[in-house]
């Protein structure tokens, strides 16, 4: 470890990173120094005859490389234009619409020209090989050491779900199933419970049996009208007590109450409108994030929004899945990095790509962070590649740390299989040597090629508010929906504003608020006095500006409190009852209902974690729900995590008043 270490010293690798880190080169080294050249494990569904098989395609449906897929929705990346270029913005002459896409008159977002990846790559000693069927399935059934791989071994989720019109033949079979009888069958009952979650249905018997969450892919957080207006119409269906929806921590939205038999036509419907649900739970990757208000920022440094909509076709090869990333040891979240502010969170994101402009030719590209993420057993920050990867090439380095996870990442405890993890096991030098294998040509340059195109930037800005944009002319309203809770009605009306004031398109952010933009000046006093404007005020106070939550125990089966509502009430009470210096726009409060940290209570200012313990009352031991108390977390380019400063703290008064003492000493609030 020492001569690692030292040889990467020696060479003067330069170890850049956003927060101003160095990476460690101090894990244990599991591979020999002499390795053998990767080649396709499964020697009988090699590239070259995948593709033969196929009439030489080598697209979607065989993994290969050849023009079906990347033709038709990437098309040459060697004369791709710069971002900026891939996306059609409205004026303030046109904010009312005039821009036709298959969508209407939208702001139209293409997907930025990319450098086909091997789909098939691979190395001789991967755990992970290539079956005739095209699914990559672990070679080894002793690696499998949790329950999830091993109902992986037994059937492939996207094989199963997506191969010769499987979900429809099977959402069938499984609704002509008498409910009580599918948990008598375990094949049954491993697809309701787990393998549909490959195509966003998951199963939530809290919302009564036979009841899913839909979770969507939306790039960069980006929609418009028209979808919002579907997605609120499916979910008025259900009525008040099933049917909401969540805008969640990855730029998404959730959809709540659906029912299995009801989920085809929903799925079609919403591909119809250009939105996936494919692999977008369990092991896959999840949303990809860019910023929020990418292509309107006066400060911005990359239009992130072509990028995102590169990669998510990657992730899902359109609408046909991509199964040579469907496989993961577990979750995977990307993110694309698009001013100072670092908007995205890219600390916490398995990858984060950070704008970058190469030394020598001056064309962008990033700079590479790898493996961020929180737990419930372990918060790391992510480290950087040193790496420097063009435009271009940004889908080929995804697949080729996506893949070399897949091949080598730990399938054992899920609390320990997280990217970072497989980077502790290989050893530093030996992942990043493995992804350069990976990549076209074999050769990943390292990160001094290129200069960062991040300003220094010590606080970051705040969203939420009114604020002009780049355009003359236009603003973008940042709209505070507390905890991300919509309820029927709520997107209908948010995609009438969006249509009546602005360019009909509505945004998504991390913190779980929206964002409408394009709006002219002379049309805000006008915006500002909607009633969904008013229910989702860009000036709420200071506590309700920054609070975001998981989904608690209203829904999900491992909270162990109801977060949504705990944490509104106590965020409201005490901006009520607290004043702040004039220069506090707002101070951020993570709410999570268990240990696995949802809500990201780490990177919040202050931040809950849920737990329930037993106290003594009138001679009895009863059941209370509380809180373990965390302080002191910060994102952009400086992170911190945030530390437990108190354990099973009651919620409601004596919680209150912990807080509040807290905002006192830290934060400068006073009574009022």
């Amino acid at each position: 470890m020492v001569m690692m270490a030292m040889t990467a010293a020696a060479a003067g690798t330069p170890q850049v990173h956003v927060n101003g880190r160095s990476s460690s080169n101090s894990c244990p080294v599991r591979r020999p120094a002499v390795r053998t050249p990767w080649r396709t494990k499964l020697s009988a569904v090699s590239p070259s005859s995948a593709a033969a098989a196929s009439g030489g395609d080598g697209g979607a449906a065989n993994g290969g490389n050849g023009g079906g897929f990347w033709s038709r929705l990437f098309g040459s990346a060697n004369s791709a234009p710069l971002a900026a270029a891939t996306v059609e913005q409205p004026t303030a002459s046109s904010s009312s619409g005039g821009l036709e896409s298959r969508y209407g008159p939208k702001t139209v977002i293409k997907p930025l020209p990319q450098n086909p990846p091997n789909l098939d790559v691979t190395s001789a000693d991967a755990f992970v090989g290539k079956t005739p069927q095209g699914s990559w399935q672990l070679l080894d059934e002793g690696r499998a050491k949790n329950p999830f791989e091993k109902t992986k071994l037994q059937n492939d989720a996207l094989e199963l779900l997506k191969r010769n019109g499987g979900f429809d033949e099977l959402t069938g079979e499984l609704t002509s199933t008498p409910f009580e009888d599918i948990y008598t069958d375990e094949e049954k009952a491993k697809t309701i419970d787990v393998r549909l979650k490959w195509m966003g249905l998951f199963h939530r018997l809290k919302a009564g049996k036979g009841r899913f969450m839909l979770r969507l892919r939306l790039p960069n957080g980006v929609l418009n009208s028209e979808q919002c207006r579907y997605m609120d119409g499916v979910i008025s269906k259900y009525g008040e007590e099933q049917g909401c929806a969540d805008v969640t921590t990855r730029q998404n939205l959730q959809l709540r109450g659906i029912t299995l038999e009801d989920a085809p036509e929903i799925l079609s419907t919403l591909e119809s409108l250009g939105i996936t649900t494919l692999q977008s739970g369990m092991d896959n990757v999840r949303n990809v994030a860019g910023s929020p208000i990418a292509g309107i920022d006066p400060q911005e440094v990359y239009d992130t929004r072509a990028m995102c909509q590169a990669l998510t076709e990657y992730v899902t090869q359109g609408y046909d899945g991509n199964p040579a990333i469907s496989n993961l040891p577990r979750k995977f979240n990307i993110c694309v990095v698009g001013s100072a502010d670092m908007f995205e969170h890219p600390h916490i994101n398995d990858i984060a790509l950070v704008p970058a402009k190469s030394n020598d030719t001056g064309n962008l590209g990033f700079h590479v962070e790898v493996g961020g993420f929180l737990s419930s057993t372990r918060c790391t920050d992510a480290i950087p590649l040193d790496a420097f990867v063009a435009e271009a090439d940004a889908a080929a380095l995804c697949h080729a740390i996506l893949t070399t996870f897949r091949d080598y990442g730990v399938r054992g405890p899920r609390t320990k299989t997280r990217l970072m993890w497989c980077i502790d096991e290989m050893g530093y030098d030996n992942f990043r040597e493995e992804v350069a294998r990976r990549m076209p040509g074999g050769n990943l340059p390292r990160a001094s090629e290129a200069t960062t195109l991040l300003p220094k930037l010590d606080e970051r800005r705040v969203i939420l508010g009114i604020h002009d944009q780049k355009q003359d002319g236009l603003q973008w309203a940042g709209l505070c929906v507390p905890t991300g809770s919509l309820e029927s009605g709520d997107m209908t009306a948010l995609a009438n504003i969006a249509d009546k004031f602005g360019s009909g398109e509505v945004r998504l952010t991390v913190d779980q608020n929206v964002i409408i933009p394009n709006i002219p000046k002379e049309k805000m006093d006008a915006f500002l006095n909607e009633p969904i404007v008013q229910k989702f005020t860009p000036f709420p106070g200071v506590l309700v500006a920054g609070l975001v939550s998981c989904t608690g125990a209203r829904w999900c089966p491992q909270a162990q409190i109801h977060t949504k509502s705990n944490a509104l009430e106590l965020a409201q009470r005490l901006d009520e009852q607290l004043s702040f210096p004039k220069d506090t726009k707002e101070v951020r409060m993570h709410w999570s209902g268990c240990p696995n940290v949802c809500g990201q209570s780490q990177v919040g200012d202050i931040g809950f974690i849920g737990t329930s313990f037993k106290v003594k009352k009138d001679e009895k031991r009863v059941d209370v729900e509380g809180v373990n108390l965390l302080e002191g977390g910060r994102i952009c380019q400086a992170p911190a995590e945030a530390q437990v400063v108190d354990k099973k703290v009651p919620l409601g008064d004596e919680l209150e008043q912990k807080v509040k003492a807290i905002l006192m000493e830290k934060y400068g609030a006073v009574e009022k």
